[in-house]
């Protein structure tokens, strides 16, 4: 199945592109911009819904954003085990083994060395009992363990160094969180008179350390008032830093403009607040994140574009998809965004009523009219949501708004297909004008629930959006002919007047061709009613498709009046390539006379690859071994339906000319066997034509021959009168054979070798 490629999708994308640059908010017209204090020349509307920043609130919010963060103050938790710590260091050195001085001096015990680290250090003094109890491991043990239990109560609840000044700091903060040193855990908390001070608690463990300690208990809860320390405090930085990062994480305060609101009048004195609101809508539409706005722009159109044109790839047959159709494709996507932006630019100085009539009055329609009369309408359906989404975006419509566009494209692309005149334009503008007016009220109606006098504005610029976008389509088409050579219905029934050149030559000079020409375009022009092709080209490109007799006009059997026949004194492979001159001859003029590809291609194609039987049996007849080939035409064959139904007509009309009797059964045998002679061939393998295609053309065929070759009652003929003397005169009747068909029923074998049949 097709696809689009590497190639296609960077050409895709690269229109995308140009799309989104146009129709995005990049290029959307600034306003006026008026310092404080000056009077405004001209009033100035918001061009859209915006939200601008109100300073004065967004000042105030991020003043009060710090009192409302929390003040932290933090626990440790672990300051019991920091305190056993310090006690083990302490008395580290005590607990060293006994050694023997130089010269044999005498060195302290263990307990001796406990006795004198308490005193040294806390100016504890113990018995001796107690100090030998320490000396042991289990006694050493047992003090950590009575110095642990009297200090972990206190520092679980916290201890701070000042607890007045603290109560003191801690009013009037607001929140307040406890920071968990060791888990780092935060708890809220409404005060912090929990705490406890430091030398009140320390005082309530000192009574322990009075005269000499002789008990464990006591030593522990001595040696706890002296480990003891605050282990509860305001965080100062941190509480400092939290404030900070609250008043910069308070977003600006906005406040909406609404689309069409007046922000200063004309002739008004500008005010400070009014400066402010014209600047910062000025920079909403040339600030940085209009890239950002762009860039999704681009992305939504390519995602829909391509989704769509997959989409009609797999999925619709007869969508165009050629290099020449998606550059015709993209050139008219891409104008008519264009158009619709300079009404925009126009818009944007307008009242706001104008500016609202201007918006919707979009000529998107003339994009489907267009496509349609040079394409056909399942192009026209594929392309169908690209180009409405990328109008919306460009108006900067409501997604509800669609639905008149929707509508009114679908229409253009519709009517679009039977624009034969340019009256044709203004009846199509018309009645999708009508449809995208009914559409857009029937949407105002659903959405605010009644129809206001402000409702007339859009519903204006709608019913005008359809007259110009068919305005704008009649002056595309003609460009879209010249530069892309397409050929439109509204080119072929040009060329089909009688006044062109060509078809005034072949009149004068070849006659017979001509004759035959008008009765081949009768014929499938029917036949292309009958199947769904293009009956205007058929039509017109029959006119055409013997133009090539033109250079040897008297060559050809239809143009001969009775006298000697020139191939005669011919050879046959003369006479051969006489006749396959025509084909070449014609693809000639046509491209001479600008006729378009389409016709060019179905003269180039109208006799495939045929062979010209009579010269070629005559060659056979007199002995020459010439190659078959030397006597066919050069082809290609027909591509096209119209093409395959110019070679049908032009053999048919050939076979049913020689027919003695042609009574309605033998015209629809001879019809029967020229098309399946010419199937049976090969020659319609390269065209679209199913076999009931072939049945309905037969049927459209004989039904037009019979009509043609209908037969008419002898007529009596005039009785002849002898005048006598006496004034009177007899009535004789001429001969038979004077009236009726006599001579025209005559057989007439050589019709069929202008064909080489």
């Amino acid at each position: 199945k097709p696809t689009l490629g590497l190639y296609g999708i960077l050409a895709l994308a690269a229109v995308c592109a140009v799309a989104a640059v146009l129709a995005g908010p990049g290029i959307k017209v600034g306003p006026l911009l008026y310092q404080e204090g000056e009077i405004a020349e001209k009033s100035v509307r918001a061009q859209q819904d915006f939200l601008l920043t109100d300073d004065e609130a967004t000042q105030r919010i991020r003043a009060e954003a710090p009192l409302k963060a929390p003040t932290v103050f933090d626990l440790n938790p672990a300051a019991a085990e920091q305190s056993l710590q310090a006690l083990a260091e302490s008395l580290s050195v005590a607990y060293e083994p006994e050694v023997k001085g130089q010269g044999g001096a005498e060195q302290l015990t263990v307990p001796q060395k406990i006795s004198k680290a308490l005193k040294d250090r806390w100016s504890l003094s113990i018995s001796g009992d107690l100090a030998r109890d320490l000396a042991k491991e289990e006694g050493k043990k047992e003090i950590y363990r009575l110095v642990g239990e009297n200090l972990r109560p206190y520092y679980e609840r916290g201890v701070a160094a000042n607890r007045d000044l603290l109560l003191r700091e801690s009013a009037g903060l607001g929140a307040i969180v406890v920071r968990d040193l060791s888990s780092g855990a935060e708890k809220a908390v409404a005060e912090v008179s929990f705490a406890l001070d430091f030398e009140t608690a320390r005082a309530e463990l000192y009574g322990a350390r009075q005269g000499v300690v002789t008990s464990p208990e006591r030593l522990g809860r001595a040696l706890a008032a002296e480990l003891l320390t605050p282990n509860f405090s305001l965080n100062r930085e941190e509480s400092a830093a939290r404030k900070k990062a609250a008043s910069e994480s308070t977003g600006p305060v906005y406040y909406q403009v609404r689309k069409g609101e007046t922000i200063v009048r004309e002739g008004d004195i500008v005010t400070g607040a009014q400066a402010k609101k014209l600047a910062q809508m000025a920079q909403k539409t040339t600030s940085g994140s209009l890239l950002l706005a762009n860039a999704s722009l681009f992305a939504s159109l390519f995602l829909i574009t391509f989704l769509c044109l997959h989409f009609g790839l797999r999925n619709i047959k007869k969508t165009r998809t050629s290099p020449k159709d998606l550059l015709f494709l993209a050139t008219l996507f891409l104008s008519v965004i264009l158009v619709q932006r300079m009404g925009m630019y126009v818009g944007a100085r307008l009242e706001p009523d104008s500016a609202e009539l201007l918006r919707f009055a979009m000529p998107v329609s003339a994009a489907f009219i267009v496509a349609r009369m040079v394409l056909n309408s399942e192009t026209v359906i594929v392309f169908a949501i690209p180009f409405i989404a990328a109008s919306s975006f460009c108006a900067g419509l409501e997604s509800g708004f669609f639905l008149p566009l929707i509508a009114g494209g679908v229409l253009g692309g519709h009517l679009g297909g039977s624009a034969r005149k340019r009256i044709d334009f203004f009846k199509i503008g018309f009645l999708i004008g009508v449809v995208q007016g009914f559409a857009v009220a029937l949407f105002i109606a659903q959405k605010s629930g009644a129809l206001t006098v402000a409702a007339t504005w859009p519903i204006a610029g709608a019913f005008l959006g359809g007259i110009m976008g068919a305005v704008l389509a009649m002056t595309i088409v003609p460009l879209a002919e010249a530069l892309f050579g397409y050929t439109t219905d509204m080119r072929l029934m040009e060329l089909a007047s009688l006044d062109h050149p060509l078809l005034k030559d072949l009149m004068l000079h070849a006659p017979g061709s001509y004759h035959h020409s008008v009765v081949v375009g009768t014929l499938v022009k029917g036949a292309a009613e009958a199947i769904g092709a293009r009956a205007v080209l058929a039509m017109v490109a029959a006119y055409y498709h013997d133009i090539g007799k033109l250079a040897k006009a008297a060559y050809f059997i239809e143009n001969q009046s009775g006298g000697k026949n020139p191939h005669d004194k011919l050879s046959p492979t003369m006479s051969s390539l006489i006749l396959s001159s025509h084909v070449k001859e014609g693809v000639e003029m046509a491209k001479k006379h600008r006729l378009g590809q389409e016709i060019t291609d179905i003269i180039e194609q109208h006799h495939g690859t045929r062979r010209m039987a009579y010269f070629y049996e005559k060659a056979k007849a007199s002995g020459e071994e010439i190659p078959e080939t030397e006597f066919t035409y050069p082809g290609p064959k027909p591509q096209s339906r119209e093409a395959a139904l110019i070679m049908l007509a032009d053999v048919v009309e050939a076979a049913v000319r020689t027919l003695p009797n042609a009574t309605q059964p033998r015209i629809q045998g001879t019809v029967q066997n020229m098309i399946n002679r010419i199937f049976a061939e090969g020659q319609l393998d390269e065209c679209d034509l199913a076999l009931k295609d072939l049945h309905k053309i037969a049927r459209s065929f004989t039904h037009i021959l019979t009509a043609m070759h209908h037969h008419r009652i002898d007529y009596p003929q005039p009785v002849s009168k002898d005048r006598r003397d006496d004034g009177d005169s007899d009535t004789k009747r001429q001969p038979e054979g004077h009236g009726g068909r006599g001579e025209a029923n005559q057989e007439s074998p050589e019709s069929l070798k202008r064909l080489g049949l």
